[in-house]
């Protein structure tokens, strides 16, 4: 399996009224035809699956998906309908009653934040940190490690009342001691200039970029 994300509005015509909306979580080690099991017990139960996100984490596969179905249909058969469709005690499945939240404020912009430098313990905590307090979101994040080196890529939402040019000084300040490039770029403009739309080919392309001959790591 590999890295994928999709989201489409139901095509089904059931009332919203007499639904049922689960929040269904998987974790397994990885194989061929993890996604047919799921997504099999879910279309046997008459679910319609509107959201899934799913990824292959060092040989471990996840997956978290929003389905609907017909309001008898309980979130514990759901579960039982998906953990019988594979070896026993080979799979984890949470299911949770889906419940609406605010959305992120549409007064935001998206943009894509990369890390390029030397693996080191505490990256994640001291990143995470500055964001949260400046109420930046992380919606979609990724990193791979190459011997001493890692490269992270990550979607963040950044409120338009801060100044991205102080932002991106911050964070090269803040990383700059853990010999760390850090670039980032309005979502728009990483389309335009980046013919690579899946970020986990980019993280193969920067891998196979840092291994050449006579490249040198910078700071920004």
């Amino acid at each position: 399996m590999s890295v994928m994300q999709l989201f489409q509005p139901s095509a089904t015509g059931i009332m919203k009224d007499q639904v049922a909306r689960y929040v269904v979580s998987v974790l397994t080690p990885d194989r061929t035809g993890l996604m047919r099991g799921i997504t099999t017990a879910i279309t046997d139960l008459g679910g319609d699956i509107q959201g899934i996100s799913q990824t292959v984490v060092q040989a471990y596969f996840t997956v978290i998906l929003v389905a609907e179905f017909k309001s008898s249909v309980t979130a514990q058969s759901v579960q039982m309908t998906i953990v019988e469709n594979f070896p026993e005690h080979s799979i984890s499945v949470m299911v949770r009653e889906f419940h609406d939240h605010c959305e992120a404020s549409s007064d935001s912009e998206r943009y894509i934040l990369t890390l390029m430098g030397r693996e080191a313990p505490g990256i994640l905590k001291q990143l995470t940190e500055y964001l949260a307090e400046q109420a930046i979101n992380i919606e979609d994040w990724y990193f791979r490690i190459d011997g001493a080196m890692v490269t992270h890529i990550g979607e963040i939402t950044v409120p338009s009342r801060l100044d991205i040019r102080r932002i991106q000084e911050d964070l090269r300040i803040l990383l700059e001691p853990r010999d760390l490039r850090v670039h980032c770029r309005h979502e728009n403009i990483f389309r335009a200039t980046n013919e690579l739309e899946s970020i986990g080919l980019m993280l193969d392309l920067q891998t196979r970029d840092r291994a050449k001959p006579d490249r040198k790591l910078k700071h920004v």
